[in-house]
């Protein structure tokens, strides 16, 4: 017999558990995307400063893409196999901050491709594997996964502005991989703290990925949003490896100039995402989706026409509202529609999915940037929009799913 009372201290006890672990994945996301934010937005413009030309940059991207693709898929199906997706992304933490300590060091072309497509095999797509933890935990447990991912926006916004500037201040210069080792292994360690219990699945059926594959190549509602999220969050992730090359050259503006529009990028989208869930629960799933290809559209058509400054960064304040349906809506909409035991999976090859459009993208724009001009990328990203819309207004079946 239970003693009077224990129950609810049973279940106070877990409500603290759980608070923790939220709180340490939202911190998780903060230091991950610090990562990415010291990174990617000073990658091409340090590229260009060695000497590499824009189809030699977008051959770099392109290749580490390829890479990356074909790990991808591997890391989804360790973790769904281990029933451990915290080992998986810490160890690619690990080897994601030795690598890039030697690809730091140097500065000749083959050396620093080879290196790169080793550091992409790590860098990339670890998202994928954290947003499927960090949206099965919230599923689990009741939390909100829109305001944990608006902690990654805000880790992007400190690494690409506030740290990214004080370390300019300091004489460095970006890629600011000091910063990405550091976080690197502070993130292996944070995510090796978070409970098992969080992301083991009760269930323990064996996970064969042909017949995991096979399954998600039948089932439509997961392609589709795949096509959305190829049309819409993928093709603003490429153009914005070559927003800093814009900046500079195009718009005549300073390295400085790089975090100031990762601020105006990443700030509305930190508010947006916060309350992406509760503003989505509201909306029928073609709204939602219809939100990020009208902003991609309405962006991407000013940064075309316009040489102004001030006008390219209020077109760049739409960008969190892509991200916005990219990391939350499409996310969700994934869990919603895919089984439970095969959600990493799932969540690694729509991440493998994405790096096969960006190693095409990139070295579709390295030539567009190299032989006409920066301005041509934006008029891509417009007729992407153009497209997701068109499919979205004729696709009667999204709401009723």
């Amino acid at each position: 017999m239970i003693p009077e009372g224990l129950d609810d201290k049973i279940l106070l006890m877990k409500k603290i558990d759980s608070n923790k672990t939220y709180l340490l994945i939202c911190s998780f996301y903060i230091v991950y995307y610090i990562t990415l934010g010291v990174v990617g937005p000073y990658m091409n413009v340090y590229y260009e400063r060695l000497g590499f030309g824009g189809s030699q940059i977008g051959l770099i991207t392109s290749l580490g893409m390829i890479a990356s693709m074909m790990f991808t898929p591997i890391w989804g199906v360790l973790s769904d196999k281990t029933k451990n997706p915290r080992a998986v992304i810490a160890f690619i933490l690990v080897m994601a901050g030795i690598t890039s300590i030697i690809w730091s060091t140097q500065t000749a072309f083959m050396p620093v491709m080879i290196l790169s497509i080793i550091l992409s095999v790590f860098r990339q797509n670890v998202w994928s594997l954290v947003d499927g933890v960090g949206i099965q935990f919230c599923s689990d447990y009741g939390k909100d996964f829109g305001f944990a991912r608006s902690m990654g926006s805000l880790g992007y916004l400190l690494g690409s502005f506030a740290i990214a500037n004080l370390m300019f201040a300091l004489g460095f210069s970006g890629p600011y991989m000091q910063v990405f080792v550091v976080c690197s292994f502070a993130g292996a360690i944070m995510i090796m703290c978070v409970p098992a219990s969080t992301h083991v699945e009760k269930a323990k059926e064996k996970v064969n990925f042909i017949d995991s594959l096979k399954e998600l190549l039948t089932n439509r509602s997961y392609l589709f949003v795949v096509l959305m999220m190829l049309l819409t969050s993928l093709v603003v992730d490429t153009i914005l490896n070559y927003s800093g090359n814009h900046l500079i050259n195009a718009l005549g503006q300073s390295d400085s100039m790089i975090g100031i529009f990762s601020l105006v990028q990443v700030f509305p989208e930190i508010i947006i995402v916060m309350f992406a869930n509760r503003i989505f629960r509201r909306m029928k799933t073609s709204q939602v989706f219809m939100m990020a290809a009208v902003a991609q559209l309405i962006r991407f058509v000013l940064c075309a026409v316009s040489s102004n400054i001030v006008v390219f960064l209020l077109a760049t304040s739409l960008h969190g509202v892509t991200i916005a349906v990219s990391s939350v809506g499409y996310v969700s909409y994934i869990q919603k529609h895919v089984k439970r035991e095969i959600l990493a999976t799932a969540m690694a090859l729509y991440g493998t999915a994405g790096t096969i459009g960006v190693a095409l993208l990139n070295q579709l724009f390295g030539f567009v940037y190299e032989y006409a001009s920066s301005y041509q990328l934006f008029t891509i990203g417009a007729i992407a929009a153009a497209i997701a819309m068109v499919i979205l207004i004729f696709n009667k079946k999204l709401d009723e799913e």
